[in-house]
Order: structure tokens, then sequence, then C-alpha cells
């Protein structure tokens, strides 16, 4: 069921013909995650172009990476949700309870979870611990899954631009804004390049056993690794 799904997903796109008969298994599914009310990704159209431009459009350099919204909000079933993740190769989304379903990705999966940013005057720190794992992190903690944490910062929030950040607090809290500022109600952009960036320093370098060090190494600034497989030696 799972190599049927993802066929019928490359031949929508396609990038299968009639005549394929593989597993599919060449093929890295990135799965991003969406809501439909709460905490949507503003921009995941854009995103998932993108992520098409950066691995599917140039011929000669193609990756076979192939993006896909997950909204289980549109599913029907069950076990629409669990073929839905268990034909991904990672998930990527916002800190939240749609989260939860990456604990049905195959084994040595990748879930990438984006940290709302969240100034000092709101409540919500513990959604975006980097020392520990977030609540939603302990469901992956000393799995076969590797789980990373994301930052976001002020550009993902797509209330008050217009106001200097001395003008800021009022505005996000006020009565107009102070609903739709919490972070759990809040929409949220995503820059493209965080997405590519994952994909390529860590999802597909990890289709092969990784060095801890190499890994290490890899992290920028708003990059955790909370738990993931790797080799010690060398380390």
């Amino acid at each position: 069921a799972v190599v049927r799904h993802r066929r019928e997903a490359l031949s929508r796109r396609r990038l299968i013909d009639g005549d394929y008969g593989g597993d599919t298994k060449e093929w890295t599914f990135v799965g991003l995650a969406q809501r439909t009310s709460r905490r949507s990704w503003v921009n995941l159209p854009n995103v998932t172009a993108a992520c098409d431009a950066a691995f599917l459009e140039d011929s000669l350099n193609r990756k076979r990476v192939i993006c896909v919204e997950v909204n289980v909000e549109e599913t029907k079933s069950p076990h629409e949700q669990l073929l839905l993740h268990r034909s991904l190769d990672a998930l990527i989304g916002i800190h939240g309870a749609q989260m939860t379903q990456a604990a049905l990705l195959p084994p040595n999966s990748h879930v990438l979870e984006l940290l709302p940013w969240i100034p000092h005057y709101a409540r919500g720190d513990w959604v975006q611990t980097t020392s520990i794992p977030t609540p939603l992190g302990m469901i992956f903690h000393n799995t076969d899954l590797n789980h990373f944490g994301h930052s976001l910062d002020r550009d993902s929030v797509p209330l008050c631009e217009n106001s200097t950040r001395e003008e800021e607090r009022d505005c996000f809290t006020s009565e107009k804004n102070g609903w739709k500022f919490q972070w759990d109600n809040r929409h949220f952009f995503v820059d493209d390049g965080v997405v590519i960036r994952f994909i390529n320093e860590f999802v597909l370098p990890m289709k092969r056993p990784r060095k801890c060090k190499d890994l290490l190494d890899r992290r920028h600034g708003q990059m955790t690794l909370y738990n993931v497989w790797c080799e010690v030696g060398g380390a």
C-alpha cells in the first residue's frame, strides 16, 4: 500500500510513467505539515515550489526529492493518516499536535520541528527549548527517528510588519492582535531556505551512516539536534 501510494504521488506529478515498476526507494518524500484553521503555514505553496526548483527542475542534477503537503485535517480515516505518514522519509512542521503523528514515520526518518518565535513578554517559552526536547519532542526521545529543531525568528510572524521594535509589543498585545499573536493560534511564514538546507544537509546525507561529528559540524545557529542516529567513532 505504501509503495502504491508513493507511485501515485509521483505519477500525478509526472515524475514516473506507466512503465515504472520500482519500489520508489530512490525517491525521498518530504512532508510539509499544514493546518487549516490555527497555525497555518502561510507560504507553504511557495516553499513547495522552491523545493521543486531545487530538486526536480534541473534534469542534470535531479536529486529525486518530492515535497508534499500533509494536512491530517483533510484525511477521511485513521488508515489514510497512517498511509500518508508511512509514505514519508521526513516531516517538517510547526510545533503542535499535528506533529505527534510523526511517530508513524518509518524507522530512521527525519522530523524537523519548527520552534515558534516567542519574545520574553509572551507565554509559551516551553515550546522553543533547545537544551532539552520540547514537550512534543519528548515523543521522539530515544526512538529510531532523527529529530531536529529550527528556531524561527521575528520574520516568521505575519503581524505588525510595519511596526518599529519599540512599537511591536503594544501592537502584538493589542485587543485586535492579542489572540492572533498567541503562539498556539498564530499563522507563520518559513523561509524556503530553511527547508532546502535541511534536506540537503541532513535528510539526504543521512540516507547512509554518518559520523556524529559530521552532523554536529553541519549545525548552524538556529538548528538543534535533539535525537539523532549517527556513528560515534570519530566524534
